[in-house]
């Protein structure tokens, strides 16, 4: 099957390289049914990127969040424009926007 050294060694590498990945596939496979299926696997780490209407909706959204421990921090970012289409119009509107980051 093999004429020289260099087509073994070849070989062998191409096998040990197929094993390697067969570990790294099963482990991004995984990690992407887990968020396709919106389940929650232990070790994850999720991000949630939420607007509100003003400063005060997004404090008391995010004091909320961490007094029930959802999250170990959430940061306000003030002054987001939002362009959207909502019933057939484009509108825009002035928002705050929060990042929660899993525990």
């Amino acid at each position: 099957m093999f004429t020289d050294a260099g087509s073994i060694k070849i070989f062998c590498l191409t096998v040990l390289s197929a094993l390697l990945m067969v570990s790294v596939l099963r482990w991004s496979g995984l990690r992407m049914f887990s968020m396709a299926s919106q389940t929650y696997s232990s070790g994850t780490h999720s991000a949630a990127f939420v607007t509100c209407p003003n400063d005060t909706v997004a404090k008391q959204l995010a004091r909320g969040i961490v007094e029930k421990k959802l999250a170990a921090c959430v940061n306000i970012v003030p002054q987001i424009t939002s362009v959207y289409e909502w019933q057939g119009k484009i509108e825009e509107d002035n928002e705050v926007l929060l990042l929660q980051s899993s525990l």
